[in-house]
This record gives structure tokens, C-alpha cells and sequence, in this order.
């Protein structure tokens, strides 16, 4: 039924013209990132808050009624509302800048992926795009591989695969190809993540398989998640450019922005009322008892509103919220919205996952035990090239013992778990990442501080039989030539 309804084959997989017609039809396989907006376009989002153009109106309308009197030619009669221009693009400089430095959640899911995957096509073996799978292709998994879609297996060897990304579980969940049919709620609800499914950006870590691919792109389990975190597929506008972040407001911002607006109302109304009575009593300009009431009686009312409306406060929020950010950056808390500060002090509970949030999710060995004798293992993360080991007794050099060779070389030897440097594309910074099965890391992470490479491995003793690990035996076997 699978097979009939994507029009593939489990054996030969999809020709080159269905998977070219499937690409061109469903779109690539990755994720939606929308385009991040520039420091310009956060600079003026930070205008368009209410209380904010209040205080554009009001310099506008100093600079304007001191351009009108009879100190025009006087340079010191700006300065008010030259200081709240000041003011306003300081605020949104700021808050601009501190938006624009935090990096974004969407582009940490796109990278939980790999760029390439091997398909079967045309009746060939062959290494394809990621952003290339469609609906229908038969893909072959290995350990180390990132699931590069959702997959129905048709085939798994003790396929086992990390589904934290998903569940935020770190123990590996094995997978078959069993069919079974729906429970219907009689045995409870189905499972979040069935068994005979992998699902996109979970790793394999054990194991060989075969599956066909039945969702890509947005489509799937990773897709959903991205979905939510970048809300609708279509980002409100305002000002019919900038993106409408009403709906994100944290506490203190709706506060604010009621503050401008009662202070607002407030100096409008209070400056309708002096402009009516002064009309009605014929006030005029003591200056120039010749000038018209009504122009005298409008100065005094723009005035009265440039005075009215607190100016500082913008800054004084924002400095404030800055200084506590940057307190948070000290102790290694990325702040995406500077807002979210006075949200996070708002907090009384806050209920966090462990693995993978108050941890890394990651094991290092840091002992071992060979010939009797107990030693200690130093470094740091799955860096081989830093720390060795030393006899737990006297601290003495053992990388070159005997015994603690040959004990990391058996245990190399029975891990599919491979070590190698990659490369960050942000930071061009090179690090050493294990790719396999996060157990085993910290094995082959030890072995090569002493000189055992997982590749060199693999030439000089040739894999002859491979029994993987399983919970019953709670061992893995391997029968290798060493001739």
C-alpha cells in the first residue's frame, strides 16, 4: 500500500525523472527559515511604538513652534526638542542592536542535518542532496547518518536512532520494520514516535536500514516544530513592512504602551481645553498684542504637550533592560528579545527539562580500569587532542601502558561510532564531533588520545563478524582479521 501510494520500488527506488517531477512539485526538502530582518529594519521597528511617536510629534512640534516665534534666530531655543531626537534614536539604537546580536532558534533546527544521504535510484546506490529527497525515495541508512526525511523502514538490522531533538529523551530508541495495525485506542494512545518510523534530524546509532521517505520539508516532525516557532506561515505586518510583534508583547511593553496612551489622550485633551479658553478669554501675545489669538493659543497648546510627555521614559526602560541582558550574557544566557528580560524577572516557577537544557546531553569517560589497575582519563569534551591518561596512583603518565592500550583498541574496535573534525560554518572555527552512537563516543574519544584512529582501525583489522549490542546480553561482539 505505501509502495503503491508513493509509485516507487522497494528495489530499484525512483527513477530520475519521478524524483526530478516530485522536487519541482513539493519543493525542497528543508525547512522555511524566514529572512531575518537587518539592523535597519529592527532599528525602525523600535519607532513605531505609540509612545515613541508621541515623542517625534513633540519634537517635531518644538522645533516647529520655536521655528515660528520670536527667538527663531536662537540656536538654544532647540534644544528640547533636539534632545528628544536624541533620546528616541539612542532608545531604538539599543534595543536594535541587542535584537540583532542574539542568533535565531529556527537556524539551530536547520542545522541539525547533514549534506548528503545515499538513495537507491534508477536501481543504483547513490549519494543525493539532502535538500533533494522526495516523497517516495528509498533511502539506506548507516550508522552516524542524520535522518534526512521522515522514513517508513521496509528493512532494519538493530537500527537504533536519538530522538532527543523530538521527545528531549537521550536514550536511543530501536526501530524495526514491523507493520502494525492501528490500535484504535483499545491499548491506549499511539505513540509519539512509532517503531517502525525514523523521523528527520534524529541520528542513527546503531545499525543498518532501509526506508521510504513520506514526508519532507516542512512536512515533518522537525517541520512542525519550526512552524510553531515561527508562528504563521505569513508574518504580520505593520506599516506594511515591518513585522508585527504586537502579539509578543511581555508585560512591561503592554504596560508602556498604555502609559503613552493615557499620557497621550491626556495632553490632547488637556491641550483642546487651553486652546478653547484662551480663544474664548482672546489671549494673545504679550510680545505682539497685534498677532492673532488663535496662532498665539496654538503655541501655547503644542507647548503644553512637549511638556507633557515624559521623554525619558523609552530610555530609561530600555537601559535599564540592556544592563540586565548583558548581566545574563556574563553568565552564558543568550537573550533573544531584550523584553524578555522583565518577562523572565516576572517569573515565580520555571519547569525545565534536564537532558539537553541543564545538560549537554554528552558523556565523556573520565575512568577506566585495565590489568587491575584504575587510571584516570583528563580532557576536554571529544577533543582527543587534549588530556591522556594517568595512573589514578601517582599520576603517572600511561598513555604508552600496555594494558591500557590494548583495552581501548578492544573497545574501539567493537564501536561504529566515528571522531572527526568538522567544520562551523558561522564561526569557521574547527572542532572535533563524534558521529554514531553517543556511547560509544567516549570510547573512541579515549582511544584516540592514545593513538588508536577509528580509520586506521578500520584498514589495519578488517570487521569479519558483528554481533550488535543488545540489553539482554548487555555486550557487543566483533570477530576481526589481524593478519
Amino acid at each position: 500500500e505505501l509502495v503503491d501510494r508513493y509509485q516507487t520500488d522497494p528495489t530499484n527506488g525512483l527513477t530520475s525523472a519521478r524524483a526530478e517531477k516530485k522536487l519541482e512539485e513539493d519543493g525542497k526538502n528543508e525547512l522555511y527559515k524566514p529572512p531575518r530582518p537587518s539592523l535597519l529594519t529592527l532599528f525602525i521597528a523600535q519607532l513605531c511604538g505609540f509612545i515613541i511617536i508621541l515623542l517625534i510629534i513633540a519634537a517635531l512640534a518644538s522645533i516647529l513652534v520655536n521655528a515660528t516665534g520670536s527667538k527663531k534666530d536662537d540656536a538654544l531655543s532647540y534644544t528640547t526638542g533636539m534632545a528628544i531626537f536624541v533620546i528616541v534614536l539612542l532608545n531604538a539604537g539599543i534595543a536594535a542592536y541587542t535584537e540583532n546580536q542574539a542568533g535565531g532558534a529556527l537556524e539551530a533546527l536547520a542545522k541539525m542535518s547533514q549534506p548528503s544521504i545515499r538513495v537507491i535510484r534508477d536501481g543504483k546506490e547513490t549519494a543525493v542532496d539532502t535538500t533533494t529527497v522526495v516523497q517516495g525515495d528509498i533511502v539506506l541508512l548507516e550508522t552516524g547518518d542524520v535522518v534526512p526525511a521522515d522514513l517508513r523502514l521496509i528493512e532494519a538490522t538493530d537500527v537504533k536512532v536519538a530522538e532527543m531533538c523530538l521527545t528531549g529523551e537521550p536514550d536511543d530508541v530501536s526501530k524495526n520494520a514491523k507493520v502494525k495495525a492501528k490500535s484504535h485506542n483499545k491499548d491506549g494512545p499511539e505513540k509519539l514516535t512509532p517503531e517502525n518510523m525514523c523521523f528527520s534530524s534524529c541520528s542513527c546509532t546503531s545499525g543498518k536500514g532501509k526506508g521510504i521517505v513520506v514526508a519532507t520539508g516542512m512536512n515533518t516532525r522537525i517541520g512542525e516544530i519550526a512552524s510553531h516557532l515561527a508562528g504563521s506561515g505569513t508574518q504580520k505586518k505593520r506599516l506594511g513592512c515591518l513585522p508585527d510583534t504586537s502579539a509578543n508583547q511581555t508585560p512591561l511593553q503592554v504596560n508602556v504602551e498604555k502609559l503613552g496612551g493615557k499620557i497621550g489622550v491626556g495632553a490632547i485633551v488637556v491641550c483642546i481645553v487651553v486652546f478653547v479658553i484662551g480663544l474664548i478669554l482672546d489671549t494673545r501675545d504679550p510680545d505682539n498684542t497685534d498677532g492673532p489669538s488663535w496662532l498665539y493659543m496654538i503655541l501655547i497648546a503644542v507647548t503644553l504637550a512637549v511638556a507633557a510627555i515624559p521623554e525619558g521614559i523609552p530610555l530609561c526602560v530600555t537601559i535599564s533592560l540592556s544592563l540586565g541582558s548583558s548581566s545574563m550574557v556574563k553568565e552564558h544566557v543568550l537573550v533573544r528579545k531584550l523584553a524578555a528580560v522583565e518577562t523572565l524577572g516576572s517569573a515565580s516557577v520555571i519547569c525545565s527539562d534536564k537532558t539537553g537544557t541543564l545538560t549537554e546531553g554528552k558523556m565523556t569517560m573520565v575512568h577506566m580500569w585495565a590489568g587491575g589497575v584504575k587510571y584516570d582519563v583528563s580532557g576536554k569534551g571529544f577533543d582527543p587532542e587534549v588530556g591522556g591518561i594517568t595512573r589514578s596512583q601517582g599520576n603517572t603518565d600511561a598513555n604508552a601502558e600496555v594494558a591500557v592500550k590494548t583495552t581501548l583498541l578492544s573497545g574501539l574496535l567493537c564501536c561504529n561510532t566515528t571522531l572527526s573534525k568538522v567544520r562551523d560554518p558561522d564561526t569557521r572555527e574547527e572542532k572535533w564531533e563524534p558521529k554514531g552512537n553517543s556511547s560509544e563516543a567516549p570510547i573512541v574519544v579515549a582511544a584516540k588520545k592514545v593513538g588508536w584512529g577509528t580509520d586506521e582501525c578500520a584498514k589495519d583489522y578488517k570487521r569479519i563478524i558483528e554481533v550488535p549490542f543488545s540489553s539482554s546480553r548487555k555486550m557487543m561482539l566483533t570477530a576481526m582479521d589481524v593478519s
